[in-house]
């Protein structure tokens, strides 16, 4: 764990910013295949967090359209909200890398332009991913003192990307960009967008998660860690645990998280999915418009798949999960993990 990780707060309080704790500027940035999600999301989070105000720039890329009236519908029962859309163009310049392995597109560069999407009088901004839902009030994120950082976020707690990708030491961490808190004042009067992009230009080979790599490499320095609580990834909940973290404090991050992440394969969206908070997703997807939604993985083998999976003990599905692994050849396994969808 980086000597900069920070103990979680216990308040969701800020007495001493009240404008600020009361209003919220919040950015997403996506694109059709992850609007719906989107549209959970803030569901979720307008649900739980009555006492705040967030102004919400949803951007989109140019050329792709969304369904904003649906949104809008999904989110008429709030008062606590504005939304305005922006529609957002690359730049020629510089190339944008994209992993040829995964599945992502240059929505995930998007939110690098931050600068462009609100007033210069916001002094701060709360990014999102889409595929998060909020399980409780996010106050005490938004008012968490960064003591000069220039971003607020969380590690993934083990994770030695940042020393095998980009050069980094171990105890640089290394930080999931889904939840970010991000000090726009300084972003603007620092060039931090340039500060990337030039990375970027000169290290594009070593870039695996995008954007969330080259951030890392260029301001692990200057990012304040905050509580796991404010983005708990898969990592904490994949069975068997592999995070180097006492037990005890993987427990307390799963009765404590207010933001669950649904990051990695396992989607809460796809029917087979096993996340065990799944059911949070489920429970304001039908508060949206999309509540008909059917997974495309829906089918009647996979239904049978998922009675079977539900009667078995654990002991019983880890050891055929184990054989099968055995069964499959390396070259095969090769090109399944190649196959599978990218986390994002």
């Amino acid at each position: 764990m980086p000597k900069s990780q920070s103990l979680q707060a216990t308040s969701d309080l800020c007495p001493d910013r009240p404008t600020a704790a009361s209003r919220v500027h919040l950015l997403m940035c996506t694109n059709a295949l992850y609007f719906q999600h989107m549209g959970v999301c803030l569901t979720s989070l307008l649900t739980n967090n009555p006492s705040l105000f967030f102004d919400i720039v949803v951007v989109r890329r140019t050329g792709e359209e969304l369904d904003e009236d649906k949104l809008r519908r999904t989110l008429a029962r709030f008062l606590n909200y504005s939304l305005s859309f922006r529609v957002f163009t690359f730049p020629a310049d510089p190339l944008l890398p994209l992993n040829p392995d995964a599945h992502y597109t240059l929505d995930n560069w998007t939110r690098l332009w931050i600068e462009n999407f609100f007033p210069d009088d916001i002094d701060r901004v709360l990014y999102l991913d889409s595929d998060i839902v909020v399980v409780g009030s996010v106050a005490a994120l938004w008012c968490a003192d960064l003591d000069g950082a220039l971003l607020g976020a969380i590690d993934i707690p083990g994770s030695l990307q940042g020393v095998a990708q980009l050069g980094m030491c171990a105890e640089d961490g290394y930080f999931n960009s889904g939840v970010l808190l991000i000090d726009l004042k300084q972003w603007r009067e620092s060039h931090a967008l340039n500060t990337v992009l030039q990375y970027v230009e000169a290290y594009a080979e070593r870039l695996i998660d995008l954007d969330q790599d080259a951030l890392n490499a260029c301001f692990h320095n200057r990012t304040k860690r905050l509580g796991y609580r404010w983005n708990a990834t898969w990592s904490f909940y994949r069975e068997p645990v592999s995070i180097p973290l006492p037990a005890s404090e993987i427990a307390r991050v799963r009765q404590e998280a207010r933001i669950i992440h649904f990051n990695g394969n396992s989607k809460p969206w796809n029917y087979l999915c096993d996340h065990p908070r799944k059911a949070e997703y489920d429970k304001y997807l039908r508060m949206t418009e999309w509540r008909d939604f059917v997974p495309e993985d829906r089918t009647a083998v996979n239904w049978l798949r998922k009675r079977i999976s539900a009667i078995l003990p654990e002991k019983a599905k880890t050891l055929l999960k184990h054989a099968v692994r055995l069964m499959i050849s390396p070259a095969v396994r090769l090109m399944i993990s190649k196959a599978s969808p990218a986390k994002v």
